[in-house]
């Protein structure tokens, strides 16, 4: 049977407020040996205290909810992972929730954890979110909570944020290709989300015209985060002339790898590649990936941080963090002296 404070107190024959001052840790007038009988009591029969009970006094759960569209990617499980540290570090439960990238189930996920009575919130908005941004944004003025949206966000919405400058990155992907010799570049992008659609596509173009490379329809093909996507866009990219892939994310990156290995090509012999995320560097064994790494450590420390002070201090005005994204360049790049084949 689970002890109480009132068990405690009637063993060791004290009130019910000093027992609590002292497991508490708060200044009373008790004795430290009167404080030492009652550490001792709750030691031999494992006392921990009623969370419940304590959130009725203090008015805090000590629980953060995380929203995120897609837990099997492993940008977001590893974000989550880091996040998750944070919180344990300073006394918080993580709740995670998965939403499969659905607008729908934003909603649903938000009133879940808001039911839970969660302290405060970090969501990674879904794609399909972006389509009712007017709605989501007047959902979000009515939160009665702390919040802070993470590496997806609404540009002209007024919130804490924290992201990564996705068209620096995109830029630096493509003009490294550029610099070495590939011209003709398709692009995997995710055109529904406002990551790629504003800033990863943008990048993209960006150093294709700013370098005078042709910029064709056929070579940008729609892909949705997700492996089967890049391998469904790769099946009409291996159909025009171009000499490299830019992927806008790792797992669509998996899915590039598998339909050029299946239909007989490698890399960089054949096609160069710079994918998004670096994430899955660590689990391939024989291509080594040049990507644009996106530190989830920082981007977790950094949005914990945020909303553990907005938690404490709620007159904070609101922080707008964009974190520098880099180029880690490996072998999946071929360098070529002229953009034929």
């Amino acid at each position: 049977m689970k002890i109480t404070i009132k068990d405690i107190a009637r063993e060791a024959n004290l009130s019910l407020s000093a027992v609590s001052q002292v497991l508490n840790n708060k200044p009373c007038r008790v004795s430290e040996e009167k404080k030492e009988l009652i550490r001792s009591i709750a030691k031999k029969y494992n006392y921990s205290p009623n969370q419940i009970a304590r959130s009725l006094v203090t008015k805090r759960t000590h629980t953060f909810g995380l929203i995120m569209p897609d837990i099997e990617n492993i940008f977001f499980s590893s974000f989550a992972k880091r996040l998750e540290a944070n919180c344990r570090r300073h006394g918080y439960a993580l709740i995670i929730t998965n939403t499969d990238d659905k607008y729908a189930e934003d909603q649903e996920m938000m009133d879940l954890l808001i039911a839970r009575d969660v302290d405060g919130l970090f969501l990674i908005v879904s794609t399909e979110s972006y389509q009712y941004v007017e709605m989501m944004a007047d959902r979000l003025k009515r939160l009665n909570i702390p919040y802070v949206m993470v590496d997806r966000v609404y540009p002209e919405f007024n919130c804490n944020k924290v992201f990564f400058n996705h068209e620096m990155g995109a830029y630096l992907a493509v003009k490294h290709l550029i610099e070495q010799g590939h011209r003709k570049i398709g692009c995997i992008a995710n055109k529904l989300s406002s990551v790629n659609r504003d800033y990863r596509l943008d990048g993209y173009m960006k150093a294709m015209r700013e370098y005078g490379c042709e910029v064709h329809d056929h070579y940008i093909m729609e892909g949705n985060y997700r492996i089967h996507s890049g391998y469904h866009a790769t099946q009409e990219l291996l159909k025009t002339d171009i000499t490299a892939f830019f992927v806008c994310n790792d797992m669509m990156t998996l899915g590039v790898f598998r339909k050029l290995h299946e239909s007989g090509y490698a890399i960089p012999q054949d096609y160069s590649i710079v994918s998004y995320d670096n994430t899955i560097a660590p689990f391939l064994s024989d291509i080594k990936l040049t990507s644009i790494e996106q530190n989830v450590g920082e981007l977790g420390d950094t949005a914990f941080q945020v909303l553990f002070d907005k938690l404490n201090n709620d007159q904070l005005a609101h922080q707008e963090i964009c974190l520098l994204p880099k180029l880690i360049i490996n072998a999946s790049v071929k360098p070529i002296l002229s953009n034929k084949r």
